[in-house]
């Protein structure tokens, strides 16, 4: 099994989610989609078994184009059954990191991706997805959080029992967290921030300087 490898609970994976975090990662994506503009050229970075993409084509937004990377096959065929009607949807079963494209977007949407990384891998992934969005381009991040000013002792547990049934499934490379504000600091100014599940989840609207 390769390093952050989710074919194998694709099928559960939803499930799972909203056993643990009852609607909340469904909700700290859906909460992002109105920054979303008619025109839009997004690319989606593990968007997992597809059902965002439901969601943007539920804006009923014209001429949106979404380049779908996600690295599991498993998920790529799940996202493919979905219902996007009205949106244009290329999808590319690759990592991230391996990912290249000439294309610029106005839109980099990333849910629940950097948990998986370590600093060394986000550092990369970040520069190559800072480098595709236009400026004054939005970038949305949905993720939970890890700050040192405000951890709680429950957080840190569900986060070291996630880590470890991630490490048992999916070969996740994380051993922890990473408190992503120093990476959105110098090229970013947020116009959105809202949070979830006691404070645990976090949605956030970055504007590209």
């Amino acid at each position: 099994m390769m390093a952050n490898d989710y074919n194998n609970i694709a099928g559960v994976y939803d499930t799972l989610s909203r056993i643990i975090y009852q609607n909340a990662i469904v909700q700290a994506q859906e909460s992002l989609l109105s920054l979303i503009k008619p025109n839009d050229n997004i690319v989606l970075v593990g968007g997992g078994t597809g059902w965002i993409l439901e969601a943007i084509a539920k804006q009923q937004l014209q001429n949106i184009k979404v380049v779908y990377v996600e690295k599991s096959a498993a998920m790529i065929r799940l996202a493919k059954k979905r219902k996007h009607q009205g949106i244009i949807v290329e999808f590319v079963e690759t990592a991230i990191e391996d990912y290249h494209t000439h294309e610029k977007f106005d839109v980099v949407f990333t849910p629940f991706l950097f948990d998986n990384f370590r600093k060394e891998k986000i550092e990369l992934v970040f520069e190559k997805l800072n480098n595709i969005l236009l400026p004054k381009g939005v970038w949305l991040y949905a993720d939970f959080i890890n700050h040192q000013e405000n951890k709680k002792i429950w957080q840190q547990f569900l986060l070291k029992t996630m880590y470890l049934f991630f490490r048992i499934t999916t070969k996740i490379e994380a051993q922890e967290l990473i408190d992503m504000r120093p990476y959105f600091k110098q090229d970013f100014e947020l116009v959105k921030q809202q949070m979830f599940y006691h404070q645990f989840i976090q949605a956030i609207a970055f504007v590209k300087k």
